[in-house]
């Protein structure tokens, strides 16, 4: 049984000490040219995981590739040499130069995988070990501990977000897995691929095949044999495999007493444990050793993930071989005897008994009084087990067709390809929110420009495979190589924010940026204390786009000083605003699209509606919730239901706490005006929504406690928005609560909004005059005059 102790602490004071090393592999690494053709794999695990999967994917179907494999010693190089690869010792001269002229690097835990200082300018492929289900590498603390003064933390820290930057590709089995990887590695979204994971290939097909199950249980027979009494190999066989504990002996480790009770009951079954110790971790099992529990160390077998399927059953804790182990969706029994320890210092993506879908047994003797039932064919417990690893399978395995390595090898080799080769060119190009939302002014054109020329390829920027995009149109991930080569081949690109990543464009290019708002605070150059950097920013900034669209004379005024554009301005309305527009009925909601918004939205019959919709704050670090909308739920009582959404800018601060059933948190809805149009009541603060709320003719009062602050200090008004608001300001909850009762029993007919209808008829007047619901066709009629929708770029990609 393996027992080598890894910890993060003393690993990461041999990185700060070795930083002199990084900079000199850095700098060599500009002056020699790596080899076409050539791989380097390494695993932390040696000569297994899925970097042998794909090697041998790679070795099989492109028999023109050259293979090596770092290894640790002449026990791994033996191994390597078996399967064929050239074998080179990791931490050697040799190793650094294998590493560093390699064009293509696999590992799957680490850069050290191959050797580290060798890995500058490589075409490097994370393909990781496993599903994250315990915190890994920046989202957890212990990631970057070290001894030594504080300030080695933050360069620690730095080090570790540099080399995240190294990786060209992460692989992951699942979008769940992809959304933790990126969150881990604080990578773009483009840059983790969910491919299926290649160690998973094997068991998938012991999965489809009863037969290649069976030779993986002789397998793990054959592995034991020294350990069974002869002619005693029959019965079940049950993995207990806990993860690693940072170096610390696993808590789970059975006393004598234990070790009685768990034979027992493995005998009443015709049963067998066979423990897998995680191969960084240390447990010392030699007491439990006998006639019914066996050790599968790395010793003994390297690499577990090929052999599951000679188990029945699982037994772990925060291990992903669940993960892997739920394809058979056979039983697996959650021990976890430190939960509440590990989830307060490692932590948890997500509660355990949210992974496992079932209970989490605390004790060998719950663990025990399981197995019976566990490993009986029929009985309710089996099958509600079976339900279990079946629903995590769903979640985490969307590819089961044992073809993950197949799939990665063709990613890699499309990160090589020209642009034009990557997308279709002379394309358009929609992103709103960076990728973060399909919706605003880019959504609306991407309708029209659909309905009119339907054969035209149209991309839309995504942060996350769950974005629905419109039928028609490709969905590429923001830092993608598809993601890059939609915007490089694309004759127009629609956007509502800032270009990153250095676009420039192109000759023959159109950029249109919409913005996502009328502004009331001030932007850009228009900001307080604005400094020369931010200034140089804004400027090349907007020097990128052709044209910029406007929703009414005061942004215009605004677009042409706070970002010192020059260009077109297209004064035509909002076209996000074209189905509010038509849904205002002569100052009356169109009942029909106001029942089909709270369909949508998910209000029941019979309630009013109040929508709160702030704005963020420059110094925020949560969302927005001056009012407190479960208060507010609970003031309005069961007559009213509170919406709330939050601003694009604080998605990944969280989400409203929902406490009360009457309070449905809108923040992730695809589309505002389904918000605003479900609304008798609209309530913000500094929110552009109080524009757009205007066109749909929307009641509308301001909850502005802090409009001094906001005001003088933090972002400044561009227009008297006191004299000239179109609701009333609040400073109190309470306030508002009159005013809703009024509405409940008057509708738009409530004396307040009368008082207030000559004040908003002169915002409507202003802020609005070209909203008629014809706005998304102006607009493309003029694109059209500009060449957008001409002949296909044809450029050098």
């Amino acid at each position: 049984m393996s027992t080598r102790r890894f910890q993060f602490a003393s690993s990461n004071l041999s990185k700060l000490l070795a930083i002199p090393k990084y900079v000199l592999s850095w700098l060599l690494a500009f002056f020699v040219p790596r080899v076409p053709g050539t791989w380097a794999f390494g695993s932390g695990i040696g000569v297994g995981e899925g970097a042998l999967a794909l090697a041998r994917e790679l070795r099989d179907s492109r028999p023109d590739a050259r293979i090596v494999w770092l290894v640790a010693d002449e026990t791994e190089g033996a191994l390597a040499e078996a399967e064929s690869f050239t074998p080179v010792v990791r931490r050697s001269r040799h190793g650094f130069w294998a590493t560093l002229r390699a064009e293509t690097l696999v590992v799957t835990h680490g850069l050290g995988d191959v050797n580290r200082f060798g890995v500058f300018g490589g075409t490097v492929v994370q393909l990781w070990h496993g599903a994250p289900l315990k915190r890994i590498h920046l989202d957890s603390a212990v990631t970057t501990a070290v001894r030594g003064p504080a300030p080695l933390r933050g360069v620690l820290q730095r080090m570790y977000a540099r080399g995240t930057k190294q990786v060209s590709l992460y692989v992951a089995g699942s979008v769940t897995a992809a959304e933790r990887l990126r969150s881990a590695f604080r990578v773009a979204p483009g840059k983790v691929a969910v491919l299926g994971d290649p160690r998973d290939d094997e068991l998938a097909a012991q999965a489809a095949d009863p037969a290649v199950a069976a030779a993986a249980r002789e397998r793990v027979l054959d592995l034991l044999a020294p350990q069974l009494q002869s002619g005693n190999a029959a019965g079940s066989l049950v993995l207990y495999a806990p993860t690693w504990r940072d170096g610390e002996a696993d808590p789970a480790i059975p006393t004598d007493a234990e070790v009685a009770e768990i034979v027992a009951a493995l005998a009443r079954v015709d049963a067998r444990l066979v423990i897998r110790s995680h191969p960084l971790g240390e447990g010392e099992y030699g007491t439990a050793v006998g006639d019914r529990i066996h050790l599968l160390g790395g010793d003994i077998a390297r690499d577990i993930t090929p052999l599951l399927g000679a188990f029945d059953a699982v037994i772990t804790d925060f291990s992903s071989i669940a993960v892997d182990f739920s394809l058979l969706e056979r039983p697996i029994q959650w021990f976890a005897p430190d939960l509440e320890a590990y989830t307060a210092t490692r932590g948890l993506y997500e509660a355990l008994e949210v992974t496992a879908g079932s209970t989490i047994a605390r004790s060998w003797g719950e663990v025990t009084a399981s197995l019976s039932e566990l490993l009986t064919a029929g009985t309710p417990a089996r099958r509600e087990a079976s339900r279990a690893a079946a629903a995590i399978a769903a979640r985490f395995h969307p590819h089961r067709d044992g073809n993950s390595a197949r799939r990665v090898l063709a990613a890699i080799e499309r990160l090589r390809l020209p642009a034009s080769e990557l997308v279709e060119p002379g394309g358009v190009f929609f992103e709103s929110f960076y990728g973060r939302q399909v919706s605003c002014n880019p959504l609306a054109l991407d309708r029209e420009i659909a309905a009119r020329y339907p054969e035209l390829p149209r991309y839309w920027s995504v942060t996350s495979e769950r974005q629905d995009v419109p039928a028609g149109a490709t969905a590429v991930l923001v830092g993608g190589v598809e993601w890059f080569a939609a915007r490089r081949m694309a004759r127009l690109l629609i956007v509502n924010d800032w270009l990153r990543f250095g676009f420039k464009r192109g000759p023959d290019q159109i950029v249109l940026q919409t913005w996502h708002g009328t502004m009331l605070k001030h932007l850009a150059l228009g900001r307080p204390n604005v400094s020369l950097r931010t200034k140089l920013a804004i400027k090349r900034e907007s020097r990128r786009w052709s044209m910029l669209l406007s929703q009414n004379g005061h942004s215009t005024d605004q677009f042409r000083s706070s970002y010192a554009f020059d260009g077109e301005i297209l004064e035509t309305g909002y076209p996000r605003d074209d189905r509010l527009a038509v849904a205002d009925l002569a100052g009356e909601m169109n009942p029909v699209a106001s029942a089909t918004a709270r369909q949508t939205l998910g209000i029941p019959d019979g309630r009013s509606v109040i929508v709160y919709a702030p704005t963020w704050r420059d110094r925020g670090t949560t969302v927005v919730d001056a009012l407190d909308v479960n208060a507010l739920a609970d003031a309005l009582g069961e007559d009213w239901i509170v919406v709330a959404r939050g601003h694009t800018r604080t998605h990944e601060l969280g989400s409203y706490l929902r406490l009360n059933a009457r309070v449905i948190d809108a923040t992730a809805h695809p589309d505002i005006n389904d918000v605003i149009l479900a609304a008798d009541l609209l309530v913000t603060d500094y929110s552009s929504v109080m524009f757009d709320a205007a066109v749909a003719g929307t009641p509308l009062a301001f909850y502005v406690p802090d409009l001094a602050e906001y005001r003088d200090a933090e972002r400044g008004f561009t227009f008297d928005f006191e004299a000239s608001a179109p609701g009333p300001l609040l400073q109190q909850r309470d306030e508002l609560l009159p005013l809703a009762a009024q509405v409940r029993e008057h509708g738009r007919a409530a004396p307040w909004i009368a008082d207030y209808r000559p004040a908003y008829a002169a915002w409507q007047a202003r802020f609005t005059p070209h909203d008629d619901g014809a706005a998304s066709a102006r607009v493309v009629d003029r694109l059209a005059e500009r060449g957008a929708f001409g002949a296909a770029i044809e450029r050098d990609a």
